[in-house]
């Protein structure tokens, strides 16, 4: 069965949930045809130390959830396992996982695992294609941006922009910048940058960023995921 098999596939690749409200990820895939992305958050709340799993589907064309995601697991039992909230949410998700076919395999073109200490939290370089030498550069800055007012009491909250450019050019292109901040994000303070993800080697293969976004939590920092489509130019 499909649960059985991306279950197996996503618990032999991911590490267990840590005693901190840092969620880890897994990715789910891409859709064959590359409209679609799929991946779950999971960890460990902070205070009531229940296990959660978040699993979202995204249409990369409109950038937005499709019906029915995220699917939202919280076991409120907290001698419970992160396995235990990851089986539900990925039992529940099955359907969704199996409408969109987002089980096609990823190329991951750069990754920082939650715990590792990086130089620059806010730049990846990469290969874009294995066989060639160009290194390429995702940027994230941090934007000042009009607050919400329910994240007054959070104040200062931060915006993101992503931008790209090749190693030796002196061009940069934005991918994305927030205009206003999505009601669906809360009040975040803080991003890092987390992974660049591709479905394929091909220049017009649908890329994702996955965005580590800081938030006032009961215990200090919590940690969640966002996921940015965006088009990398076609330098060679």
């Amino acid at each position: 069965m499909l649960i059985i098999a991306v279950f197996a596939h996503l618990a032999a690749s991911a590490p267990p949930a840590v005693a901190a409200d840092a969620a880890d990820r897994a990715i789910i895939g891409f859709s064959m045809d590359g409209g679609h992305f799929a991946f779950e958050e999971y960890g460990v709340q902070d205070g009531s130390g229940f296990p959660y799993s978040n699993i979202y589907i995204i249409n990369l064309k409109t950038d937005e959830w499709v019906k029915g995601s995220p699917i939202r697991v919280l076991v409120r039992d907290e001698n419970a396992t992160a396995h235990t909230a990851r089986h539900q949410a990925l039992t529940e998700a099955a359907p969704l996982i199996e409408k969109y076919g987002t089980v096609q395999p990823i190329k991951l073109l750069a990754s920082n695992a939650v715990g590792e200490r990086v130089t620059s939290p806010h730049t990846m370089t990469f290969k874009r294609f294995h066989n060639l030498s160009t290194l390429w550069s995702v940027q994230l800055t941090e934007l000042d941006i009009e607050q919400p007012g329910e994240c007054k009491p959070f104040s200062p909250v931060r915006g993101f922009a992503l931008s790209a450019r090749v190693e030796g050019q002196d061009k940069t292109v934005e991918l994305y910048r927030d205009k206003k901040l999505p009601k669906s994000r809360g009040c975040p303070e803080g991003y890092k940058l987390a992974d660049v993800i591709a479905l394929g080697e091909s220049e017009d293969a649908p890329v994702v960023v996955l965005v580590h976004k800081l938030t006032f939590g009961f215990e200090g920092r919590d940690a969640r995921f966002i996921a940015v489509p965006v088009e990398l130019p076609s330098w060679r």
